[in-house]
């Protein structure tokens, strides 16, 4: 009987190592938690002496392998599908770095504003749409903005008395399809559809 109790704790410790590399959902880990426990029943059965050796066999063996387990798991092929890889910060950073070169010559920049700003809202400066904040002033659609500062990643701009540059003079792309007019748009007014 007390070869039964080695051969269960042999494979339970199997089990726990299995259960790092195959996706089983736990099951192996409970699977190996009733071996374990069986086998140190039945060194205690045995003799006192078997289950102590047995128990403190476990109760050694189960956290050096998890240990080593958790150091060569992430070099396994699941492993390697579930952990992320190393990422260097270019790769989950923002463009920040050279929008904020960018961002920084804005300083003192015309533009218009392409959505109502109360506070926050879209600008066109040089051509370029930016995420940007009104300098406590309400900015209504197609008032002329001056960009003020530039702080971390926020453009912060004031209304500007003069003329930034017509809405005429703007690229197509970026002019807001919804404040032009529709006959400029190419669309036929539709006709009664029941005459």
């Amino acid at each position: 009987m007390i070869y039964w109790a080695f051969l269960l704790l042999a494979i339970g410790l199997f089990a726990v190592v299995l259960e790092l590399f195959v996706p089983s959902a736990g099951i192996l880990g409970i699977v190996a938690g009733i071996l374990i426990v069986t086998s140190v029943v039945l060194g205690f059965m045995e003799s006192v002496s078997y289950g102590v050796i047995l128990l403190m066999a476990a109760v050694v063996t189960i956290p050096v392998l998890l240990t080593l387990m958790v150091k060569v798991w992430p070099y396994t092929p699941l492993g390697k599908r579930i952990l992320l890889k190393d990422l260097k910060p270019e790769d989950v950073l923002p463009n920040y770095l050279e929008n904020k070169e960018q961002k920084a010559r804005l300083e003192g920049q015309l533009g218009i504003a392409q959505t109502k700003m109360l506070p926050s809202g879209i600008v066109l400066v040089n051509g370029e749409k930016f995420d940007a904040v009104s300098d406590g002033f309400a900015v209504d659609v197609g008032d002329s903005i001056r960009v003020v500062s530039v702080r971390g990643n926020h453009v912060y701009v004031e209304p500007y008395d003069g003329e930034a540059g017509a809405q005429d003079e703007l690229p197509p792309r970026d002019l807001d399809i919804l404040s032009r007019p529709i006959e400029e748009l190419g669309i036929d007014p539709l006709d009664n559809p029941l005459d």
